[in-house]
């Protein structure tokens, strides 16, 4: 089972952003706007050092494990650190965004089980366990993944209306209801990462650059994005 074509590259290796240095990725440093402990907007943070952190992302649609700079942030309104460095990467989560994007779809979209529906190419990502734990936490915060892309679509494809680009309804496969009860949440999984799959074809943008923008507005929102 090959990858689709929008999972060849991460971000670090289609935003153009990112280079080497001291065997690890890094970009210039940006300054947070918000702060993720208490939800300051001040922008009042001081440079605090930084760390490297080993994530899998995909490269030439092979996964591939990679380390990247993290700079750490001091908060000078409630004195307490956070991190910042390429959007892709998720706290405490060792694949990127397109990694569990891929995984994700696979899953919705094969009609098989957690156990069977781990493409070959990502069998060093995930155990079926984690998986489960990854749509677990998809379907939990599944309309804020489809309205922060809903959002960064319709920004790109503005002055024309988003919806001319679906001709036909989005209708999930069959294989997908008949394998849950209450199929309202995995649908709307479904239709948010298919949105943003059409979207990425229609603009002819990669899927990680434009989950990274959607990222971006949900953490202005104070939610979560995809996980």
């Amino acid at each position: 089972m090959g990858l689709l074509s929008g999972f060849q590259d991460g971000f670090l290796f289609t935003s153009g952003k990112y280079f080497l240095h001291k065997g690890a990725y890094t970009s210039v440093p940006e300054r947070p706007c918000l702060c993720d402990k208490c939800h300051s907007d001040s922008g009042c943070f001081h440079a605090h050092g930084r760390y490297t952190r080993w994530v899998k992302t995909l490269k030439d649609a092979v996964l591939t494990p990679v380390r990247v700079w993290r700079q750490r942030w001091l908060c000078l309104c409630c004195g307490r650190t956070m991190s910042n460095g390429t959007p892709d990467i998720l706290p405490y989560v060792p694949n990127c965004t397109l990694v569990i994007l891929a995984l994700l779809w696979s899953y919705l979209e094969g009609g098989k089980g957690i156990h069977n529906s781990i493409p070959q190419e990502l069998y060093e990502a995930v155990t079926p366990r984690t998986l489960a734990r990854y749509l677990k936490r998809a379907k939990a915060v599944c309309l804020e993944t489809q309205q922060a892309i809903r959002e960064v679509l319709i920004e790109i494809r503005e002055p024309r209306p988003w919806d001319e680009s679906f001709h036909q309804g989005l209708s999930p496969p069959e294989s997908l209801s008949k394998r849950y009860r209450d199929s309202s949440k995995v649908t709307t999984l479904w239709r948010s990462l298919t949105i943003l799959l059409i979207g990425s074809k229609t603009l002819s943008a990669t899927p990680s650059l434009l989950m990274a923008r959607a990222r971006h507005k949900a953490e202005q929102r104070i939610s979560r994005f995809l996980i």
